[in-house]
């Protein structure tokens, strides 16, 4: 996304999208309001779109949550990164604004939750500031006993309407996304998207429109860094791995238990951290390919005492 396409769309001068080819989107907020979701569907539907993308994103160390970020690339051409500054930031929280206004591109957009956030005076001017009531219009559109859990949906469905993303894609992901949970999860869930899409603001409606990649594209894989260790241990030859659930090893531990099964292996949830490495160990002892996501110190030294190998993340 040039930085005079964004100039463009500050001056307000044309009531036309504005046509792009790429563009880096940041999402600031808390890890436990789903900010990591709303970046995934956005990579998926980029994989059903032939369009391009990579993502990076930062996780709290804490075990109830904290500040994150969930940073994705678009584009209709190849990408090789996850971008530096962005185009646009989406702010959650006063925090989430002071602490990431600085990797903005001058020029950029910025969006943000005005139930929690008051922007700084004097920065209006270096970037265009894109003020939405995200957590009230999410209480009216799905109710007060799942705001907590529906504000990433209604700001994706803002991009959707701010870049002119193709709505029934991403509604299809969504199905696929919470349809295990039962049908009244997926409703509130499409709720909150048809609520953030269908938001009307001169200010965000179809701002942009996202070009599509070239048929070449149209197989591409996606997939997350967690989806594609998984699949390199399985194609290493693991078929034995032992874990407990973790940010960020969850993922691939859900992968391993789900998959292992299909070419003849095990993977066991154990009570800590030590008990999955000494049952990695046991099983590389026995001949297997072993693996596991957390390790203690006494477990480490075992393995390397006894020249055996496992592999532990």
């Amino acid at each position: 996304m040039s930085e005079t396409t964004v100039s463009e769309a500050n001056t307000g001068s044309d009531s036309q999208a504005s046509a792009i080819s790429e563009v880096t989107i940041r999402l600031a907020g808390n890890s436990q309001d789903g900010i990591q979701s709303i970046g995934g569907f956005l990579a998926r539907l980029a994989g059903r779109s032939e369009r391009e993308v990579m993502t990076m994103m930062t996780i709290p160390a804490t075990i109830s949550g904290g500040a994150s970020i969930f940073q994705v690339r678009l584009s209709s051409g190849e990408v090789l990164s996850p971008g530096d500054k962005a185009d646009v930031l989406f702010a959650f929280y006063q925090h989430s604004y002071d602490g990431h206004i600085g990797n903005i591109r001058k020029g950029g957009v910025l969006v943000y939750d005005s139930d929690h956030v008051e922007p700084d005076e004097e920065r209006l001017t270096d970037y265009r500031h894109i003020g939405i009531p995200i957590s009230s219009l999410t209480v009216e559109a799905i109710g007060g006993t799942g705001r907590d859990k529906g504000k990433n949906i209604f700001a994706l469905g803002l991009v959707a309407g701010m870049f002119s993303l193709d709505a029934t894609k991403l509604e299809r992901l969504i199905n696929e996304r919470f349809g295990a949970k039962g049908e009244s999860v997926v409703q509130t869930a499409l709720d909150a998207f048809q609520a953030g899409y269908r938001h009307q603001s001169d200010d965000i409606t179809n701002l942009f429109h996202l070009a599509r990649g070239g048929a070449e594209r149209a197989n591409q894989v996606v997939m997350s860094g967690n989806e594609a260790l998984g699949y390199g241990l399985i194609a290493a030859g693991v078929r034995f791995g032992a874990g407990y659930p973790i940010t960020p090893w969850s993922d691939i531990m859900e992968l391993l238990r789900r998959e292992l099964p299909k070419y003849g292996g095990t993977f066991v949830q154990c009570e800590d951290e030590i008990a999955s490495v000494s049952m990695a160990i046991g099983a590389g002892y026995g001949g297997q390919g072993a693996a596991m996501g957390e390790q203690g110190e006494q477990g480490e030294q075992g393995a390397a005492m006894g020249e055996q190998g496992a592999a532990m993340g």
